[in-house]
């Protein structure tokens, strides 16, 4: 469809989550979806794992360590079919915005890393999980299926898509996307430590600053001949931009020295929580950035004014959906088909019988009810 509206304000959150809490998870997003819906937005976009917040500490306890964290963590996710995700759907209707929110889903007895696309009806448009947990995070998630791949919907504000973490820097995903013609994109990110924390041989793509963007102060370039001091060389998210032609809101978890309590067995040294602040950014769709950088103890909503006609020249110059690709020599397969566990036949129909995931977690149902009902009730 053409876009009804083609100049619009998002918001990016760069805040805490509510860790192991999922009482106090879903309020903290419902109240920034209602700072956003203030501040007249109509797109806001949550980091990955916001609820119940990135599960950091699996990468740096033992076994026995992560297993009361682990045990919590997982009372503390999201089933999709609850009453706390209707509230949350409310409360995109209530504003009248579309929210791309990332949370642990609880399905039977796995976890995944999911996120979903609510419209201002309320209503789920998109229902997608990470297709492959990251090294550690394997202990803690499954991976996404076929059907829950798509990311990318075609809707009134534009075409939107939202992708978590190292997702962003998939190729595969990357031609995927920009092969749906993305115009607005979510980089939904956890909590990251800086590089101040990087010690060999972890490589070092695995810190904020390599997913944000990387200062480097004394790097020296020649630019038409002259020498100057390079500030900035820009990685993922920026990259992400860049390739798709797209505005690309980039939302960050913080954390606070609460959040490090909580995040720490008893007897561990606790860290400073500015090792992993301030990492917020919104690109525009030729890679420049778009708002100023957040303080360390910054908490709230970074905002950005879109305007889809701003995409036109990045994409004509390169395309990758389109005229800047080729077909002919390279192709990409994409298997969209869930592959269940159990297969039933279908003895009427002939073949087998298919449920798509989202019907099975309850989030093609519809929300029910107006907004005047849900105000008065």
């Amino acid at each position: 469809m053409a876009p009804i509206l083609k100049k619009y304000k998002a918001a990016a959150v760069n805040a805490e989550p509510g860790w192991f809490n999922l009482e106090e998870s879903v309020r903290r997003t419902i109240h920034w979806i209602d700072e956003a819906g203030k501040a007249g937005c109509k797109f806001i976009a949550f980091p990955e794992l916001w609820i119940p917040g990135y599960p950091y500490w699996a990468w740096k306890v033992n076994y026995q360590e992560s297993l009361p964290l682990l045990k919590k963590y997982r009372e503390n996710s999201l089933p999709s079919d609850s009453e706390e995700m209707r509230r949350i759907r409310e409360a995109a209707r209530n504003n009248k915005i579309f929210v791309s929110l990332g949370y642990s889903e609880v399905d039977l007895a796995s976890l995944y890393t999911t996120q979903i696309m609510i419209n201002p009806a309320g209503d789920i448009i998109n229902h997608r999980r990470k297709i492959k947990a990251t090294h550690v995070e394997r202990l803690v998630f499954g991976d996404g299926t076929g059907d829950t791949t798509e990311s990318v919907m075609d809707t009134e504000i534009g075409r939107i898509g939202h992708l978590n973490c190292w997702e962003n820097m998939n190729p595969f995903l990357k031609a995927y996307a920009a092969s749906l013609g993305e115009q607005v994109h979510v980089t939904a990110w956890p909590l990251y430590p800086g590089k101040e924390t990087l010690k060999y041989p972890d490589p070092y793509t695995n810190i904020a600053e390599a997913n944000a963007d990387v200062s480097f102060p004394d790097r020296t370039v020649t630019v038409n001949g002259d020498l100057i001091t390079d500030k900035t060389v820009q990685l993922v998210t920026p990259a992400y931009a860049i390739e798709t032609g797209a505005f690309t809101l980039a939302p960050w978890q913080t954390i606070t020295t609460e959040g490090i309590k909580l995040n720490t067995p008893p007897g561990k040294e606790l860290e400073d929580p500015n090792i992993y602040n301030g990492n917020g950014r919104i690109f525009g769709p030729d890679g420049q950035n778009l708002v100023p950088h957040p303080e360390k103890d910054f908490q709230g909503l970074l905002f950005v004014d879109i305007d889809l006609d701003e995409i036109h020249l990045t994409k004509s110059l390169a395309d990758f959906g389109g005229h800047y690709m080729r077909p002919d020599l390279i192709r990409l397969l994409v298997d969209t088909n869930r592959k269940d566990l159990i297969v039933h036949e279908d003895r009427v129909n002939g073949g087998v019988i298919y449920q798509k995931t989202v019907d099975r977690v309850g989030l093609s149902k519809p929300l029910g009810g107006t907004t005047e009902e849900t105000t008065s009730e």
